[in-house]
């Protein structure tokens, strides 16, 4: 193929892309202009939706269940059989129970369990959520507390430091499924 034929490939294929482009935004545009905006009431506080539509009363959701968990609220357009989804479909977090269990300690016993509810610090004062009697902790030592759907560990300034699967932490660290915590000479597993 000769240069000049090659400049005309090349500025026909320019062409057929600019004219692809163009197609998806005027598509697009136009969908935005044509969709009505959709208002979706959420339930009234304190209750779920079953998806009857009864006399039942609404079932009271649990204390642990977050808002709308695991349900979604689905929104129909206006003159459209289509639904879509609003709100979340999925709360992975729904069933998690996290706990921090001992695996060694000079004052706890092995495999004490400590369910993790809305957070809680861990040091040597007794006003800790887990109070320990380790020497080389202190006295409020870290804290452990939701952030989203997943745990945080973060050191508070101890003098020892905190550490997650043998690395000192210094900053707030995501807890995962089965790391080893160290304070001290103390040391827990985190599970779900």
């Amino acid at each position: 193929m000769t240069e000049t034929g090659l400049l005309i490939a090349e500025a026909a294929f320019l062409l057929l892309l600019f004219a692809f482009v163009w197609s998806i935004v005027r598509s697009s545009a136009r969908t935005l202009r044509d969709a009505e905006p959709v208002v979706v009431s959420p339930p009234q506080a304190g209750a779920v939706h079953t998806g009857d539509t009864g006399s039942e009363p609404p079932i009271a959701p649990r204390i642990s269940d977050p808002p709308f968990a695991a349900e979604a609220v689905v929104a129909s357009e206006a003159g459209s059989s289509r639904e879509r989804p609003t709100g979340p479909v999925f709360d992975l977090s729904q069933n998690i129970a996290p706990v921090l269990i001992v695996t060694s300690s000079p004052s706890l016993a092995s495999e004490l369990k400590f369910p993790l509810e809305a957070g809680m610090t861990v040091g040597r004062s007794r006003s800790s959520g887990i109070p320990i009697s380790d020497q080389f902790a202190s006295h409020m030592h870290a804290r452990v507390f939701p952030k989203g759907h997943f745990y945080f560990i973060e050191d508070l300034g101890s003098t020892n430091g905190t550490f997650v699967n043998g690395r000192r932490i210094d900053d707030q660290t995501q807890l995962k499924f089965h790391d080893e915590i160290r304070l001290g000479e103390t040391v827990f597993r985190y599970e779900e």
